[in-house]
């Protein structure tokens, strides 16, 4: 990418964040840092009780603390370091929370490296989820760490690691100490796919000072909606930082599953050519209930139907497995179906014929987005409880009808675009859940329409992955510049 070209684009973004060396930004920072040390009991019991007894934060906990592994630093240090590295050699930190976001930063990725070829990514993410999705995507980035607590001393440890030229958030991380002490550094800073629901936003305007000043310490923000934009204005970000560049999830390359490889997998999983299936992706606990009662509706009227689950956390297969057998069905593993196709012959491997199980818990990573082709309808979870909602584009670009329940604040742009386009509905419980799949499957029509509508609506919504992607080499050159 030509330095000269993009620099001037980054002039007229006018991404210019308040000076971190102020003295209002250093009291802000005295202050919010004093109020975290005040909390620091509570905190430290918070952590405590996530790691001892709900077992989370434990998967790289060293580099949670902000010890990177060796190997990842002295690779950066013989690439150039600090201040050596050639100027299209940039380290570039993204940080990708969970598996929503590492599926919005993977279109942006694609197009920033093509615009940045040489640029040296280190993708972080908080969840373990987030981190084996992120690697099985086979991402093209240099390296994968785990996010940092947001503590001065730990963020500077790993500052010191990676030194950064560009940090890029993405969705909703808005971490104030990181981003202060990066744009202290001269560290470039970015939001990108930005959003702020209506929960978040009436929530946001308790602790406005925080938000200011950590929005104020980012020099662009790639809103998804003018709503979105407008949000992020009020609650303090400079006026010029904030562009609207669109929803990056719908860049996202979905997988083309012919009908041939659609046929194979209906096969593997023991499902004839003509039955009815419904697939409940990213379900949250709170919504396998609701989901077993409406198929039991289904098997009423359709003997042979069958369900397919797949937890947002493939670690609660035990919970669903109980649940399922709770509601009178048996169930088989993806996991265990999987074991037994690559070992046949090992003793203790056979397992019954998975036409024989009206239910399967999907509780593998990276598997949904192929089996939502052996869908007849989808449910999207996240829905049917006050979670906010999961991605509805991958069963979309499949032509596939999606349901979803009445709580999608984290995807609002999209969820109304498909109830718009008529590619997808919302149900309130069970009950209508139930109804709107039996007269989904009795409607031809409709499945032939959503089959070649889904797709389109896609398409018409593409772009905002590039756009993201050059007002961050913008920021490079910028950085350059400077």
């Amino acid at each position: 990418m030509n330095r000269a070209a993009t620099q001037a684009s980054s002039s007229a973004s006018g991404a210019a964040a308040s000076d971190p060396f102020s003295w209002r930004q250093s009291l802000r920072g005295f202050a919010y840092n004093l109020l975290l040390a005040a909390l620091f009991p509570v905190v430290l019991v918070y952590l405590l009780w996530r790691l001892l007894i709900l077992g989370k934060s434990r998967a790289g906990f060293a580099q949670r603390l902000g010890f990177l592994p060796k190997e990842l630093r002295q690779r950066l240090a013989a690439s150039g370091g600090s201040s050596s590295l050639a100027a299209e050699e940039e380290v570039v930190w993204i940080h990708a929370v969970s598996v929503g976001e590492v599926t919005a930063a993977r279109p942006i990725i694609r197009e920033f490296r093509r615009l940045e070829p040489l640029a040296r990514i280190v993708l972080s993410t908080t969840t373990p989820t987030g981190r084996a999705m992120a690697e099985k995507a086979a991402l093209d980035v240099d390296a994968f760490i785990y996010f940092p607590f947001d503590f001065p001393f730990v963020v500077q440890r790993v500052l010191n690691a990676l030194h950064p030229h560009l940090l890029v958030m993405v969705e909703t991380e808005l971490w104030p100490n990181l981003l202060w002490l990066a744009r202290r550094r001269g560290v470039r800073t970015a939001l990108v796919n930005g959003r702020i629901s209506d929960r978040s936003f009436d929530r946001s305007r308790l602790v406005r000072p925080v938000y200011a000043w950590a929005l104020s310490n980012l020099d662009a923000i790639c809103a998804q909606t003018a709503t979105d934009a407008e949000r992020f204005r009020a609650l303090g970000a400079a006026p010029e930082a904030v562009t609207v560049a669109g929803n990056a999830k719908f860049d996202e390359e979905c997988p083309e599953v012919s009908p041939a490889q659609a046929a194979n997998l209906r096969r593997e999983l023991g499902i004839s050519e003509d039955c009815s299936v419904l697939v409940a992706g990213s379900t949250n606990p709170g919504e396998e209930g609701p989901i077993l009662d409406a198929f039991w509706r289904l098997r009423v009227k359709h003997v042979d139907a069958r369900l397919i689950i797949a937890p947002r956390h493939p670690e609660r297969a035990d919970e669903i497995a109980a649940l399922i057998h709770e509601h009178g069905w048996s169930v088989l593993r993806r996991t265990d179906m999987l074991q037994q196709a690559a070992a046949p012959e090992a003793p203790g491997s056979s397992l019954p014929e998975p036409h024989d199980h009206p239910v399967i818990i999907l509780d593998t990573i990276g598997e949904l987005a192929f089996v939502y082709a052996v869908a007849t309808v989808v449910f999207v979870g996240g829905s049917l409880i006050p979670k906010g909602g999961h991605n509805i584009l991958q069963p979309l670009a499949l032509g596939k009808p999606v349901l979803f329940g009445p709580h999608m604040h984290n995807q609002k742009d999209m969820a109304s675009i498909a109830l718009r386009e008529q590619v997808a509905w919302q149900v309130d419980n069970a009950e209508q859940l139930a109804e709107t799949i039996l007269r989904l499957v009795a409607d031809l029509a409709a499945l032939a329409r959503v089959a070649e509508q889904g797709p389109q609506v896609l398409a018409n919504y593409r772009g905002a992955s590039e756009r993201a992607a050059r007002r961050l080499v913008a920021l490079l050159a910028h950085e350059h510049a400077s």
